[in-house]
């Protein structure tokens, strides 16, 4: 049995992955248990967009997938056109005109033969004059090709080939469109994970700026302390300020993804549920050769390419059809006034000094450049595949290394400030601590978003949209 990849968010990694998905977007408990968070002014009558529904309106209405899916659409109409060619064709075409000058003809006695019995006719040499006038010629004609018939079906053919081609590139577009939304998804949710850690932070600074002030007013510590927890209360703040700017920024980015107004306001939900993912590296390649776009579309480059030389090949068979034709003569009193023919006609070129058989090993060529070609992509492929799985098994293991870290930076903080309130610890070690764990709280939060990124990037690279 080959190695497999057993990563499940809620309980394929005991316990601990599953706590960091189930935490990792919902609000950190950065410095002490707090209460709940009394930021609900974005909630209430703003739209509350799941991952779920993000990606179904991002397929349904982004603009890029709306242009592929016209492409596929113009190609459809392409082959239906090809068929056309396959029926007979109808021609109807009119001539009018007017003679600008006297125009005569003149025959010759016995012009049209000297019969026994009648003589030649004409009897004796004939002038007819015209005066200017009108002419009016109709003609009309079926045309069907017959040997043809074969080579206007490959033409078919092809078109389907290219249309197929075109539904790989909307596929992939799909594909790439939803990996998008994911990340983009996931970026806000950091944001939010991010202002959430920022806000206990603020609180638990003015608390410590409130302390130090009281002890400031008793003796026990020196005004430059209180500066210094003020000028860290201060970088808190701006740092909240940017983060909401970065989440804005990232909002319109989702929104444009998802075709709308990049405007629109909505608030995001965490993604840590309890799904889970199992990943074996052979069945993840055999999927991904299957359902990857390039590796579709590279076969049918082939099929593309075979059919070309199907076509050169069909050159060889001479061009043979039938048409019936109708000529109507309306003025000229000389000649009949409706003719209707039918005729077979046949066209061969029986001699072209080696063209058509270079032509052939030409596109014989491109077929093995083809073949080559998909082997490459499914080379490509599953190196990918298996990058992508690697990436993710290292996502996972990293959350539960800053996870551990990120705990034993906020237990350190708790205790060093019971120790600061019964002087037996300094301002410097509270400052120091609480800059650990701020760096453990974004590790931690870095991870969870590789986590999700990878996962993202896995599915994208096992053909899933």
């Amino acid at each position: 049995m080959g190695p497999s990849v057993h990563l499940r968010a809620g309980a394929g990694l005991p316990g601990r992955v599953y706590r960091v998905l189930i935490c990792a977007f919902l609000a950190l408990t950065v410095y002490f248990p707090s209460p709940p968070a009394s930021g609900g002014e974005e909630s209430g009558h703003i739209e509350t967009l799941t991952l779920e529904e993000a990606l179904s309106i991002a397929l349904e209405d982004n603009l890029s997938i709306d242009n592929a899916i016209l492409q596929v659409e113009k190609a459809g109409d392409a082959v239906r056109a090809a068929k056309t060619k396959l029926f007979p064709e109808f021609n109807v075409s009119a001539y009018e005109s007017y003679h600008l000058s006297n125009e005569a003809f003149t025959f010759r006695k016995g012009a049209f033969g000297n019969f026994p019995g009648i003589g030649p006719i004409p009897a004796e040499t004939t002038k007819i004059s015209t005066a200017p006038d009108f002419t009016t010629f109709i003609n009309a004609s079926v045309a069907q090709p017959i040997t043809q018939l074969y080579e206007i079906y490959l033409y078919v053919k092809q078109r389907k080939v290219e249309k197929s081609l075109f539904g790989e590139e909307l596929r992939a577009r799909q594909q790439q469109v939803a990996e998008e939304v994911k990340k983009e998804y996931y970026n806000i949710l950091k944001s939010e994970s991010e202002l959430q850690a920022e806000r206990e932070k603020i609180v638990f600074l003015r608390e410590l700026y409130e302390l130090v002030n009281r002890y400031v007013a008793v003796g026990r510590a020196l005004e430059s302390e209180s500066l210094e927890v003020k000028a860290r209360l201060g970088k808190a703040e701006y740092d909240e300020f940017k983060t909401k700017n970065e989440m804005a920024t990232q909002k319109e980015k989702l929104n444009k993804l998802l075709g709308r107004d990049v405007e629109t306001e909505f608030t995001v939900t965490p993604v840590g549920s309890a799904e889970s993912i199992t990943v074996n590296p052979k069945e993840a390649e055999e999927i991904a050769l299957a359902e990857r776009p390039e590796v579709n579309a590279a076969r049918l480059n082939i099929e593309f390419a075979e059919n070309e030389v199907d076509i050169k090949k069909s050159k060889y068979i001479p061009e043979v059809g039938v048409q019936l034709q109708y000529t109507a003569n309306l003025d000229i009193e000389l000649l009949p006034e409706n003719t209707s023919t039918v005729a077979l006609f046949a066209k061969w070129e029986f001699f072209d000094w080696g063209r058509r058989q270079a032509e052939i090993a030409e596109k014989k060529k491109a077929v093995i450049q083809a073949k080559n070609l998909l082997d490459e992509s499914e080379s490509d492929v599953i190196i990918d595949v298996n990058t992508k799985i690697r990436k993710l098994e290292e996502a996972a293991a990293l959350i539960d290394v800053t996870e551990m870290e990120q705990a034993a930076a906020r237990e350190r903080l708790r205790v060093t400030m019971n120790k600061y309130r019964q002087e037996s610890a300094i301002l410097e070690q509270v400052l120091e601590a609480e800059s650990s764990l701020e760096e453990k709280n974004k590790d931690y939060q870095e991870a969870v978003l590789g986590y999700w990124t990878a996962r993202a990037e896995l599915e994208k690279a096992m053909g899933e949209e």
